[in-house]
């Protein structure tokens, strides 16, 4: 198994690839070139840089105009192929054919099905907006979800490891069109792509989602309750009041929190925290409460940089006390380094902070 994503896109996978370009154009492709142009380098790169490697060894290594060449990776991408190859192709779309965006964009329904065009999109939007609009508006309707799930994935405003495209950010409408073409989709897959596009929106505009999804819950039929929560979970967790209102929960919460504890208080990495926090209802009406915690993580800079993570709902009747007992890991990921020091924890109900405990990472852990 791979130590690193970046480790997926190794030798074998570019002799297979290798391989596969040498059966569709075994006159035209230069064989032992490709590998040359790769094998140097490949190791010492990280993942977008060995994709970006292998889509420049396949322009150069087939002896053939773009048109031509781009009919080779069409060709290869129909095949049995390992998807991080997939991603190669995209991307020598997106690297190569930006001066033939007809045939480009014509060539990414197909070779989306292998990977994701997602990210090749991007320039194309940027450089020919129109034009790949009127690609994106057919593909709507198609019968594959993977083409439906580009359309939305594609125009994301904040589609995390692509490029911004300014069109996108100052004019979210151009993909709120599309999405809202999708919102009724047969496909989890879709639904959920188009949840994450909406939740891009929120971060700027947060007005024009709850607009928009109040709208779509009062479809006949109304829009999947599960995709709407996705969509919302941003907005909830600052304490937007039109988002916690479409979804039924208290704006306004009138709780007593009588302790809110961590435990360890200190701790070594690779162990676990235990958050209690003991809330009672002070209110003379039922409350539906979004319960979240914040941690503020130490940076490299002595700094602290907060994250807000999902806790519970907690459906509390007047006068009525919960407990409630969150449990977190306390490891380094791909997204997150821990350092040690003072880590503050906040207790968040509907978006307002109510209390804070704190948890302390020994010096020296590994």
């Amino acid at each position: 198994m791979p130590d690193a994503l970046k480790d997926n896109l190794n030798d074998e996978l570019v002799a297979d690839l290798r391989d596969r370009l040498e059966s569709i154009e075994p006159r035209r492709f230069d064989r032992a070139r490709f590998v040359a142009e790769i094998s140097p380098t490949l190791h010492d790169l990280e993942l977008k840089d060995r994709v970006a490697l292998v889509a420049d060894a396949i322009r150069v290594s087939i002896d053939a105009e773009y048109p031509d060449a781009l009919a080779a990776v069409v060709a290869v991408s129909k095949t049995e192929l390992n998807p991080w190859a997939g991603w190669a192709l995209c991307s020598f779309i997106e690297r190569h054919g930006l001066d033939h965006p007809e045939p480009s964009l014509s060539a990414m329904e197909t070779v989306t099905k292998a990977f994701s065009c997602e990210f090749a999109i991007r320039p194309y939007l940027d450089r020919h907006l129109e034009l790949t609009t009127r690609f994106l508006r057919r593909w709507v309707t198609s019968s594959d979800e993977h083409v439906r799930r580009l359309v939305s994935e594609g125009t994301r405003p904040l589609l995390p490891w692509g490029p911004r495209v300014a069109a996108l950010t100052e004019d979210p409408t151009i993909g709120l069109e599309l999405v809202g073409q999708l919102r009724h989709d047969e496909s989890e897959t879709v639904r959920r792509s188009v949840a994450n596009h909406l939740n891009d929106i929120a971060k700027a505009d947060p007005a024009l989602v709850v607009e928009t999804l109040t709208e779509w819950i009062e479809d006949d039929p109304p829009v999947n309750d599960k995709m709407v929560r996705h969509a919302l979970r941003t907005l909830v967790k600052q304490g937007h009041p039109g988002a916690l209102g479409l979804l039924g929960f208290t704006i306004d919460p009138h709780v007593n929190v009588m302790a809110f504890t961590c435990e360890p208080d200190s701790v070594d990495l690779g162990t676990q925290i235990a958050l209690a926090a003991t809330i009672a209802s002070t209110a003379p009406e039922a409350q539906l409460l979004v319960v979240d915690f914040v941690i503020h993580h130490r940076t490299a800079r002595g700094g602290t940089s907060p994250k807000v993570f999902k806790w519970t709902t907690l459906d509390l009747a007047p006068g009525e006390e919960q407990t409630i007992i969150k449990r977190r890991l306390i490891q380094n990921a791909s997204t997150r380094t821990y350092y040690p020091g003072e880590h503050v924890v906040e207790l968040q109900i509907a978006g307002r902070t109510q209390a804070t405990t704190s948890f302390t990472i020994r010096a020296g852990t590994p």
